[in-house]
């Protein structure tokens, strides 16, 4: 047993060292954070097209199944860009966006779902690896190690608790137009900051940041209005700053002039009107100020206990590592009412427009807005208290110093108390998305639906098979079942199945005994959303 004792003793004083470097603890947290995507990785090899996915891919799929060999790819990019016409002209201006989610990669096989979620993650990785990377390490100077830690414990939150995952990373359309240009839209703003600090544009960059504005201008209005905000702030800073010369101010000017020529043609078009025909807006006074006081809401409903203690962590980590950064952390509190007001101009799009948050794509980007709110905040008043202490004399200086040790003792203490008195580690952990797709993988309901969709789908490309019916499928896993078909032949699900595998019938069976539970379940549904109206309105 000593033996045993004096092994483990040692091993564990070589990791402590171990973990004293800093880019060992960067190392650790990149394992740590590849481990916990394991399961939402592994479950995308059981997930399939559903609702929209068809709706969207119809001509792009029509396009790659009448063109074999590399012929296909003209037509299909026609075809995604038809799409978007059509989508212009009936529905909403999501030009970029109609493009990209008639683009999806299971038109052409649907085995290539499972690259849906790996599309999707390395999007709002890269984003938030990335403006941390420009944000942190270029402008704040924090050690690229430190700054990579700090990506690593947002994308951790933002992943593991988001609202929806099965509209964050399962569901192409749903989660490419939020999720996926949501990671756009941070790589876009990192490169924005960083020529404001360089306080130049290279060619380059210029071309990059172009594009990704135009991106930007044509997708879903959340993002679009957040972007708008932030590039017209940048345009006034940069032309009325002395210290920006002439060529980044023609620069700025012409990005701006892209984009919102992008703006433009998604607003203007003929579809939003027709939308927006089945809803009463709010006036745009009324949109903001709804936005502010339901933001706030969110802000304490969507936080639990998890977040808290890994801000407060975050908070004494900062107070350390920015003891060397030059920046000055002036006016904090105006610092919080500017980052907050950017949470809640993503807000206002769905408050006026509809009067309500639809989708929980939508609260997704929502959240991740504000857990990059949270975490500039802690950054940004750890690094004020860190200089208002360096403004302090000697002897003030030294009395905080021996101080720390018990202030960091009874935070310890709190932190520990809190989390033994709001942790409950059955119902926390189930909230974890990673713990959700294990769960569905080790119960087997992953697995059923996996064999039974792949069943269907067999029918859906038989060319022989003119008309089809199915059953309800098993198993509903919570983040891939959003739908099948209904017992409608003529719901407009159906149809769009039909369009896109070239069917005469397709409709889902229903027991008779069960008819009147979903047609109830229906009308319920109904008055539920009514009723969330009304408490909006």
């Amino acid at each position: 047993m000593e033996l045993i004792y004096q092994i483990t003793n040692e091993l564990w004083k070589k990791i402590l060292n171990w973990m004293k470097e800093e880019k060992n603890q960067e190392r650790f947290l990149w394992v740590c954070f590849g481990i916990s995507l394991l399961p939402l990785l592994a479950l995308s090899f059981f997930n399939h097209p559903v609702m929209d996915d068809f709706n969207y891919g119809i001509l792009t799929h029509r396009a790659f199944m009448e063109n074999k060999g590399l012929g296909f790819v003209i037509p299909v990019l026609q075809a995604a860009v038809q799409r978007s016409v059509n989508l212009w002209h009936s529905w909403q201006g999501t030009f970029s966006f109609a493009v990209i989610g008639a683009l999806r990669p299971s038109i052409f096989t649907e085995k290539l779902t499972f690259t849906h979620t790996f599309i999707l993650l390395a999007l709002l990785i890269t984003g938030m690896v990335y403006f941390s990377k420009i944000v942190l390490h270029r402008i704040l100077g924090l050690s690229r190690h430190a700054a990579m830690i700090v990506a690593i414990l947002v994308m951790t939150l933002c992943i593991q608790y988001v609202p929806v995952g099965l509209e964050a990373f399962y569901w192409w359309i749903g989660s490419i137009g939020y999720t996926g240009l949501f990671g756009v839209m941070l790589v876009l703003f990192a490169k924005l900051f960083l020529s404001k600090y360089e306080k130049r544009i290279s060619a380059k960059r210029m071309a990059a940041m172009t594009a990704l504005a135009f991106l930007l201008s044509g997708g879903m209005y959340p993002i679009l209005l957040l972007t708008a905000v932030l590039m017209v702030l940048n345009l006034l800073d940069i032309l009325i700053g002395k210290q920006y010369d002439k060529t980044m101010k023609i620069q700025t000017a012409a990005m701006n002039v892209i984009f919102f020529a992008g703006f433009i043609l998604n607003v203007a078009a003929p579809g939003n009107r027709r939308r927006q025909s089945n809803f009463d807006p709010r006036t745009p006074l009324e949109a903001i100020y709804k936005s502010y006081t339901k933001s706030i809401d969110y802000l304490f409903e969507c936080t639990n206990v998890i977040i808290a203690l890994v801000m407060i962590g975050l908070f004494v980590y900062m107070l350390y590592k920015l003891k060397d950064t030059k920046f000055s952390f002036r006016c904090p509190f105006m610092f919080t009412l500017v980052s907050y007001s950017m949470v809640v101009v993503m807000w206002v799009p769905a408050i006026y427009a509809v009067r309500f948050i639809s989708g929980g794509r939508y609260y997704n980007i929502l959240y991740y807005g504000v857990i990059m709110f949270y975490t500039a905040n802690v950054i940004y008043y750890a690094g004020w208290l860190r200089r208002q202490y360096e403004k302090c004399g000697t002897q003030v200086q030294k009395l905080i110093r021996d101080a720390a040790p018990v202030l960091m003792g009874v935070l310890g203490i709190f932190c520990v108390v809190l989390g033994f008195l709001k942790i409950n580690i059955v119902t926390d952990l189930e909230e974890i998305t990673s713990a959700t797709a294990l769960k569905s993988m080790v119960y087997g309901e992953a697995q059923v639906y996996h064999q039974e969709i792949k069943e269907r789908e067999a029918m859906y490309n038989d060319p022989n098979i003119r008309e089809v019916e199915v059953e309800e499928v098993t198993y509903r896993p919570e983040l891939l079942y959003f739908g099948t078909l209904t017992p409608d032949p003529d719901e407009s699900r159906n149809q769009a199945m039909c369009d896109y595998y070239d069917k005469d019938y397709m409709v889902k069976l229903v027991p008779e005994e069960e008819e009147g539970a979903e047609e109830e379940a229906s009308e319920e549904t109904g008055d539920s959303e009514d009723a969330e109206k009304g408490e909006d309105e």
